[in-house]
């Protein structure tokens, strides 16, 4: 089967990275004959200063490439300038002759419907939802953008919950297929012996765009980490976040620190080899969700905290409601309270070991990219 991946990835951080590329290197592995494409408006090509410049002298194309030969799918992959003015990868011709026998094209993110002579030809267009709650609510109120979702054959979700009684987030009259996020276990090896001292996360602040629903606020992720910022006064376990804050926040960076976090900038984790090493140092991931999934109970389980168990490192992260659909206590433990937070973090110090092995049997039993792949390829009947 000839497949098209799409997603957002040529100014991307490692994290959002490889939750979009699981997808094309997992099917490749499948043996499809898989392609990667990417759309690119002139608004995202910016130096290091946020000043436009051509496409042509933006560093967004050298990193499309180094992340497409990193991940085995260079050449078979393009990066398309507004609606196919230039391209970096394959040639605008090769990549429509691509999209004219293409079998399904698979959005993770990004403006692909924008590049209207690859999305048109496809035989099956498949949609995953990795913004759950967000997706549904501005489908339901404003349309727009969303509008695009309509073209769409078959939706999923990384939101377990979406589209039941235990979330009350509307669907926008369409029906999404819940999944988990598919982890390349052999490209992420369970490092048992490297575990450093640091229950860590990589983290956002601010700036994600919020909605109201039913008279909820969805909130920002500090809603969240304010719940707990006191949390390292209460411990002599050592908590680290790379955590992205802007200059005009740095005040709030500075409540961390006086709350004795240690924090670091997510920036440096820019490639595959940076993020696998910053999770493989750790001692196990401490992390909130944001307010949003925990508020409407999305039951959303982090791309990240995904890759922390494949690595053999113990998960503590705040409910979001996934624990009808992952096993918790060993491996994986969830908390809603500062207690639990507390109750978690010396439960998995003291039995350390054994919390390693059961993440990564979780990682492999739920979140092998070889079984959620094809199991999406045989629900819409192309497996």
């Amino acid at each position: 089967m000839l497949i098209i991946c799409t997603g957002k990835i040529a100014n991307a951080t490692a994290g959002h990275i490889d939750s979009i590329m699981a997808y094309p290197v997992g099917l490749q592995r499948l043996g499809h004959e898989v392609y990667v494409m990417e759309r690119v408006g002139s608004n995202r090509c910016v130096d290091a200063f946020g000043k436009k410049i051509p496409f042509e002298q933006w560093d967004g194309r050298r990193h499309f490439e180094s992340v497409m030969k990193t991940y085995g799918i260079w050449p078979r992959c393009c990066l398309i300038y507004r609606n196919g003015e230039a391209t970096h990868g394959m040639p605008f011709a090769a990549a429509v002759n691509v999209a004219k026998r293409c079998d399904v094209l698979m959005t993770r993110s990004g403006e692909i419907h924008k590049a209207q002579e690859i999305f048109s030809h496809p035989r099956y267009r498949f949609y995953i939802d990795g913004n759950p709650g967000n997706t549904q609510v501005f489908l339901q109120q404003r349309g727009g953008e969303y509008e695009a979702l309509d073209r769409y054959d078959h939706l999923f979700t990384l939101g377990l919950n979406i589209g039941t009684d235990a979330c009350r987030i509307p669907t926008g009259n369409r029906h999404w297929h819940p999944i988990l996020r598919p982890v390349i276990l052999p490209m992420w090896p369970a490092a048992l012996d490297d575990a450093g001292t640091r229950f860590t996360t990589i983290s956002s602040w601010k700036g994600r765009t919020t909605f109201q629903w039913q008279g909820t606020e969805s909130g920002e992720k500090s809603d969240s980490w304010f719940k707990f910022i006191e949390l390292p006064k209460r411990t002599a376990q050592e908590l680290e976040i790379a955590l992205r804050i802007e200059p005009h926040d740095e005040v709030d960076g500075e409540m961390f620190r006086q709350n004795g976090w240690q924090l670091t900038d997510p920036r440096r984790l820019r490639m595959l080899t940076d993020y696998r090493r910053y999770i493989a140092h750790s001692r196990a991931e401490f992390s909130v969700a944001h307010h949003r999934v925990v508020e409407f109970a999305v039951g959303w389980f982090s791309d990240r905290s995904a890759l922390y168990l494949a690595s053999g490192r113990p998960v503590l992260v705040q409910s979001t409601g996934i624990e009808s659909h992952l096993p918790t206590g060993k491996g994986l433990l969830t908390f809603r309270t500062m207690d639990e937070a507390l109750t978690g973090l010396e439960d998995i110090n003291r039995d350390y070991p054994s919390h390693c092995r059961a993440a990564r049997d979780i990682a492999e039993t739920y979140f092998d990219a070889d079984r959620i792949l094809t199991n999406i390829l045989t629900h819409v009947g192309h497996g």
